[in-house]
């Protein structure tokens, strides 16, 4: 399912308009985008928290060549569903 399909599911569900339930879907977007950038854990009752993790440097390989190439350390975000979503799926 893609934004507009999700977009078009909000306002069926909700009973608002399309134009407001895409205000709606982007502000919770940048909701999220803003306090995962500032490393705080957003909690959705029902549907799991995203949290930001960090990675550690490590050595990887490259499939082709079998040269052995160093992959950075970095962040990733990360989703833990919770146990009502897991019951439905």
């Amino acid at each position: 399912m893609k934004k507009p399909d999700v977009i078009k599911q909000v306002a069926n569900v909700s009973g608002l308009s399309q134009r407001k339930a895409n205000k709606a879907t982007k502000a919770l977007v940048k909701v999220i985008q803003s306090a995962l950038k500032n490393g705080d854990i957003i909690s959705l009752s029902g549907l799991g928290s995203f949290r930001v993790k960090s990675r550690k440097a490590r050595q990887g390989r490259n499939p082709k060549t079998k040269e052995v190439i160093p992959i950075p350390c970095g962040k990733k975000v990360s989703f833990r569903p919770t146990a009502t979503l897991k019951k439905i799926i």
